[in-house]
């Protein structure tokens, strides 16, 4: 039997695997999403695990469950507490938008002159054919709702056990990992992984600055203003900033139907411009959100050009979605630290001389002074 490959085999056996590869990771591409998703709350949790484990009583698996069921039970508890708020609000909504339509309707009952030509509700409702019982909401078929509803909740399921097996198993993971190169690579790959390690680190603490920035800026805003529950509000606006765009945009949803039905606590101002001064405050902050205060801070974090990070996030976002721009500066930065250890062996230099300190970013991506 011959013992080594030739050079043309391997060629096949990988390109055949890298084929086989790519069409798996496409028929399951629904599924990375939330993989993806379990991954980033897992690797975000698994400090807590590490340092829980240091205490003498606690074996690794118990310092699992000391953070897993406190961050299963917030996860539960959080929904149960905002949905019925939210339902409130919405009813509220709807029960005002039926009083306008009412009213539109008693008054599309009487003739009235419009540019010297006077117009009956029939020709009104021929011409516009709207009314009450036209806004109506169609049916929902209870199925389809109940088919949605399982789905939602297989997915949540998939993703929180998910959480628990990566947090049980990291650290085995990661050693897998590296098993799969040979030996005399071994050690390169591990100091790899702790650089790339350290960048998502870095993109967290940047993540958790950005949003106690905006937590606080609307929680003073809110109590300045006279906005009922900003407290809470600014808190939400706070944990959503995570969320590019989209998180901004609920929050800011929220506050001014808060803004809306409640009013302010001493401003002169009726309800409705009270809600109009909220969506403005919101709108223009999280504008300079996204066009300076992120890539400033992101790019201090990372070490990356701030004119970089902002493309990056939007260019993401209106390509491949919120998660995208989510984990795009992360992956970036990997790909250059990849990329930096890639080039330096095939040039045959050091990619870490004892002389140069570990960055948190390759240098590909720092910015230059």
């Amino acid at each position: 039997m011959n013992e080594h490959w030739s050079q043309t085999t391997r060629v096949i056996v990988i390109t055949v695997i890298l084929v086989l590869s790519g069409i798996f990771l496409y028929a399951i591409r629904p599924l990375l999403y939330s993989l993806t998703i379990a991954a980033l709350i897992a690797y975000t949790l698994y400090p807590l695990v590490l340092r829980a484990a240091r205490h003498p009583r606690f074996s690794q698996q118990t310092a699992v469950l000391v953070v897993y069921l406190p961050f299963l039970a917030i996860l539960i508890a959080t929904p149960s507490t905002i949905i019925p708020i939210l339902a409130r609000q919405i009813q509220t909504l709807t029960d005002e938008l039926i009083l306008v339509m009412t009213q539109l309707e008693a008054m599309l009952t009487r003739p009235f002159t419009l540019l010297g030509h006077t117009f009956t509700q029939e020709q009104l409702a021929l011409f516009l054919n709207f009314n009450a019982a036209s806004l109506a909401p169609e049916a929902i078929d209870a199925l389809h709702v109940l088919e949605a509803t399982s789905t939602s909740l297989i997915w949540f399921v998939l993703v929180v056990v998910t959480i628990f097996y990566l947090l049980r198993d990291w650290d085995k993971l990661r050693d897998w990992l590296i098993g799969l190169a040979p030996h005399s690579e071994q050690a390169d790959l591990h100091r790899l992984l702790t650089d790339v390690d350290a960048t998502w680190r870095a993109y967290f603490r940047g993540t958790l600055t950005l949003m106690v920035m905006m937590g606080i800026f609307f929680t003073i805003s809110g109590l300045a203003l006279g906005l009922q529950g900003a407290v809470a509000i600014g808190l939400l606006t706070g944990l959503l900033s995570i969320i590019p765009e989209l998180g901004p945009l609920i929050a800011g949803i929220l506050a001014s139907l808060v803004a809306l039905f409640q009013g302010s606590s001493y401003l002169p101002l009726s309800n409705f411009w009270f809600a109009v001064l909220i969506a403005a405050i919101y709108i223009v902050v999280m504008q300079v959100k996204s066009f300076w205060i992120r890539p400033l801070v992101m790019g201090r974090f990372l070490h990356m050009n701030t004119g970089l990070v902002f493309v990056a996030i939007i260019g993401a976002a209106l390509l491949s979605g919120v998660l995208a721009a989510l984990i795009i500066l992360p992956v970036l930065a990997t790909a250059a630290h990849i990329g930096h250890y890639i080039r330096c062996r095939l040039l045959n230099i050091d990619p870490w001389p004892e002389i140069e300190t570990v960055t948190a970013v390759a240098p590909t991506l720092i910015e230059t002074p």
